[in-house]
C-alpha cells in the first residue's frame, strides 16, 4: 500500500468519525494501528465493529468479508462504511442485525445511505440507554 493510499484512507476515516461523532452524540474516533494490527477501524460506537473504506472501486466481497471476520472477533455487529471521491458513503450492515425475525445471520450485506445507518444506530443506542437505566 502506497503513503498517498494510506494517507487517504486515514483522511477518509478522520472524515467519517467526524460525521459519525455529530450525528450520534458519541466521540467516535480512530484506532490507531488497526491498519497494521489487522483490527477494525473503530470501537466506539457502542455494538458495533467499525470498518472504514475510502476507495474509487467498491471490492464488497472483500471489505464484507473484513469486517465480518473482525466483528465476530470482537462480538460485536459488523458496519463497513465506504465512499468514493465526490461521492456520499453508504454504510453495509447484515440484515439480520436489522430484522431477525425475518433474516438469517450472513447473508449478503445491505446498504444504507449514512444518515439512514446513523437512525438506527441512534435508535439502537436509545434502547440500550434504556436497558442500562431500567437495570
Amino acid at each position: 500500500m502506497t503513503a498517498m493510499s494510506r494517507n487517504k484512507g486515514a483522511a477518509g476515516e478522520r472524515e467519517l468519525f467526524r460525521i459519525l461523532s455529530y450525528e450520534l452524540g458519541v466521540a467516535v474516533r480512530r484506532k490507531l494501528g488497526a491498519a497494521r494490527d489487522g483490527g477494525c477501524d473503530g470501537m466506539d460506537v457502542p455494538g458495533w465493529a467499525v470498518e472504514v473504506k475510502r476507495t474509487e472501486v467498491l471490492t464488497l466481497p472483500l471489505f464484507w468479508a473484513q469486517a465480518k471476520r473482525q466483528a465476530e472477533q470482537l462480538g460485536r455487529r459488523p458496519v463497513l462504511f465506504w465512499r468514493k471521491s465526490r461521492a456520499k458513503w453508504v454504510a453495509f450492515i447484515d440484515p439480520h442485525d436489522l430484522a431477525p425475525e425475518i433474516f438469517q445471520p450472513g447473508g449478503d450485506p445491505l446498504s444504507l445511505p449514512l444518515p439512514r445507518w446513523c437512525e438506527l444506530a441512534r435508535a439502537w443506542l436509545g434502547e440500550l440507554s434504556d436497558m442500562e437505566s431500567a437495570a
